[in-house]
């Protein structure tokens, strides 16, 4: 009689046991998406990884981000390849206004959903068939940066209308810089501003980045403002700016993405802004809405950031967050 209530107990033990571990099942398991980027091995792109790797932990499905370095024919290349294995779904950083229309709508013809990511068509859905954006608003997120600094060059009393613009892009043609030049070009006829040129800061390896940079200040002593239009363009501010003999402020700096670099650098007071884009929330948000497409069709377009930093009080967190890849 004992041993037939040990049984019965052990059956139960194991049977709890066993609905347990069903009920552990994650939602997305068997599901996955693929990450198609023209990004690099950077800090900003570190930060996306972490983002997308935690929601896929979260979710229980795999996920691969491949980190094509600026190199267009590469990524076109790595999205053939993804679509050719099946995914349940690719986050594509849409860099150009037309190399990506017909890829997209192949991969879409195949079923494949398709989501754009930290870059955007120029015009938006209307340029490319992409099912929804993720990522900041490029344009506006420019305007404001460029009013920042506009407004700081007014208020120490330095005449607009001789004012000279410099900036800094390591993919010049790319929409990102496109994008955010018009931004800043909006700001600078509100401003009265005329003289400007866009540097070619020759990619994403950084020592190259200052290298061009440093080379332009020394070139260009009209220089009023130097603005990096891309992630790695601002991170390399503060090392040009003293590369070339400038003190803190001398010229005003600023651009985009919160790098430690960057953030040392407004400590420093050589930069005087950055936006905030929160890429973490780009990775993640990939994820998420390629598994929400899946389940529900869901096809949200998500503002992740374009917050402007612009003192030291600001990046407290951003500080304590970026050891760990998530700011």
């Amino acid at each position: 009689m004992r041993r037939n209530l040990f049984m019965v107990l052990l059956v139960s033990v194991v049977l709890v046991g066993t609905l347990a571990f069903a009920q552990e099942k994650k939602p997305a398991e068997g599901m996955y998406f693929r990450l198609v980027t023209h990004g690099g091995d950077d800090p900003f792109w570190a930060v996306v990884q972490k983002g997308a790797m935690d929601a896929a932990k979260e979710l229980g499905c795999k996920v691969d981000i491949d980190l094509c370095g600026g190199d267009l024919t590469l990524q076109l290349k790595r999205f053939e390849e993804a679509v050719a294995m099946k995914p349940n779904g690719i986050a594509l950083v849409i860099n150009d206004d037309t190399a990506w229309d017909e890829p997209v709508r192949r991969a879409l013809e195949q079923g494949i959903p398709v989501i754009g990511m930290n870059n955007d068509d120029s015009e938006g859905a209307v340029g490319n068939p992409r099912l929804c954006y993720i990522g900041q608003s490029e344009k506006a997120a420019a305007y404001r940066l460029a009013r920042r600094l506009f407004d700081e060059a007014k208020a120490r009393g330095i005449d607009l209308s001789k004012a000279h613009v410099a900036m800094a892009a390591e993919v010049p043609g790319a929409n990102y810089a496109k994008i955010r030049a018009s931004g800043i070009l909006e700001a600078m006829k509100e401003y009265g501003i005329t003289s400007y040129e866009i540097i070619d800061a020759g990619g994403l390896e950084m020592t190259t980045v200052e290298a061009r940079e440093t080379a332009y200040l020394l070139a260009h002593p009209e220089t009023t403002f130097l603005i990096g239009l891309g992630g790695i363009c601002t991170d390399r501010l503060t090392a040009s700016l003293k590369a070339a003999g400038k003190q803190p402020g001398e010229i005003i700096a600023g651009g985009f993405d919160t790098t430690p670099d960057t953030l040392a650098g407004i400590k420093e007071g050589y930069v005087t802004a950055t936006i905030d884009q929160q890429q973490y929330l780009q990775g993640y948000f990939a994820v998420y809405v390629l598994y929400l497409y899946n389940k529900y069709g869901f096809t949200p377009n998500i503002d992740t950031g374009g917050y402007l930093v612009d003192s030291p009080e600001k990046i407290a967190l951003i500080e304590k967050l970026s050891p760990e890849h998530i700011r």
